[in-house]
């Protein structure tokens, strides 16, 4: 245990304020006793890694409990990132000139204080919430993202994804409104377990490892839909998410419909799915063909930047071409609802587009700026 004139040594040395006789002798008395240094660099990166822009009350409450805790753990504090590199704290009576004040009086005293901060259970520093990272997919557009674990996302237009910024910390959590296409990687916990992948859609909840699967949730249609690709993914209800679950194998495709979800709070019956127990029967599953490619496959060809249709009404087509061109069609009549059409659009004009469906339905239409009238055919 180092004497009283050391204590007092190490604590001008680190308000700064020793003079060259002093370090000196802190030098000499380092040489003579080398199994201090060790406790002289322990008290050096405790001041030194402290920010500027605290006081010294959020300093010693917030701070210097983790870097105290790191350091005393390891022996060795690692090299801090660009957003924590240090500076010296100031102030009308700075903690600096507390040990200095402290270590004249007692070097006891001042290994009580080290040791009750040292121990002291961390709090978190109130008022500071978590941030939450939105990513928007514009009417129109379509965007992708990388996530902070590395996985990819692809949101198609007028969609958005939320997730705070402690993902992948304990749980990968995202809250989709739209329509995506996730490619998930596997994370692995400092324990070495594996960290959940969760989407919560509407009333759903989908949960990953490590998959490739797409997800359509838009708030005005009637159902949500979770189209697996490879892997495995496990649904529950959101609000029974420890009730029975759904397991979905490669190229099936889950239907959660809304409306059934409404009849079934008010006591309505309703048809389930065989695979599906009752606690769930306002989900369905059905196969997606593995011999056609992603790209030409509904769920998953605006990845690919096509607008694939088969067998839609000419009213869901209009609903999937609103949120693609960006624009409102407007039915003056309701002959033209029972038309049903198949086929893709790439690269064309909304005026291209309407042509082409033209040929196999007899209606017209007419643009007024982001609006399009379809209307009986003269």
């Amino acid at each position: 245990m180092p004497n009283n004139r050391l204590w007092l040594l190490f604590a001008r040395r680190l308000s700064g304020e020793a003079s060259p006789e002093e370090s000196a002798e802190l030098q000499a008395l380092l040489q003579e006793h080398p199994d201090n240094q060790y406790l002289l660099d322990f008290l050096n990166n405790y001041f030194d890694l402290a920010p500027a822009d605290l006081d010294d009350d959020e300093v010693e409450d917030v701070y210097f409990e983790e870097r105290f805790k790191k350091i005393i753990t390891s022996g060795n504090e690692a090299e801090p990132s660009i957003e924590e590199l240090p500076s010296v704290v100031s102030g009308k009576f700075s903690i600096k000139k507390f040990f200095y004040y402290a270590a004249a009086v007692s070097g006891i005293s001042l290994m009580s204080w080290l040791t009750y901060h040292m121990l002291k259970p961390a709090r978190q520093p109130e008022g500071k919430l978590l941030k939450i990272s939105e990513v928007v997919a514009k009417p129109g557009a379509r965007t992708k993202l990388v996530l902070p674990d590395g996985s990819q996302v692809w949101l198609n237009s007028g969609s958005k994804l939320n997730y705070q910024n402690d993902f992948n910390s304990r749980i990968r959590e995202v809250e989709l409104e739209g329509e995506a296409f996730f490619d998930v990687v596997p994370s692995i916990g400092p324990a070495g377990e594996k960290i959940p992948f969760v989407v919560h859609a509407s009333s759903i909840n989908i949960t990953v490892v490590g998959t490739a699967f797409a997800i359509k949730s838009y708030p005005q249609d009637e159902t949500v839909e979770a189209t697996l690709l490879r892997g495995m993914i496990e649904v529950s209800r959101k609000d029974n998410p420890n009730g029975p679950k759904v397991i979905l194998k490669p190229n099936e495709k889950l239907i959660f419909n809304k409306q059934l979800e409404t009849s079934q709070h008010t006591g309505s019956a309703s048809v389930q799915d065989s695979r599906q127990t009752s606690a769930v029967h306002d989900i369905s599953v059905t196969a997606v063909s593995k011999n056609i490619p992603d790209s030409e496959k509904v769920e998953t060809s605006w990845v690919y930047n096509r607008l694939v249709f088969n067998g839609d009404s000419f009213q869901e087509l209009a609903e999937k071409m609103e949120r693609w061109y960006n624009i409102r069609i407007v039915f003056k009549s309701n002959n033209h609802l029972r038309y049903r059409f198949k086929g893709t659009f790439a690269n064309e004009s909304i005026q291209e587009a309407l042509n082409a469906l033209q040929l196999t339905a007899k209606f017209s239409y007419k643009i007024n700026d982001n609006e399009i009238e379809i209307y009986d055919k003269k």
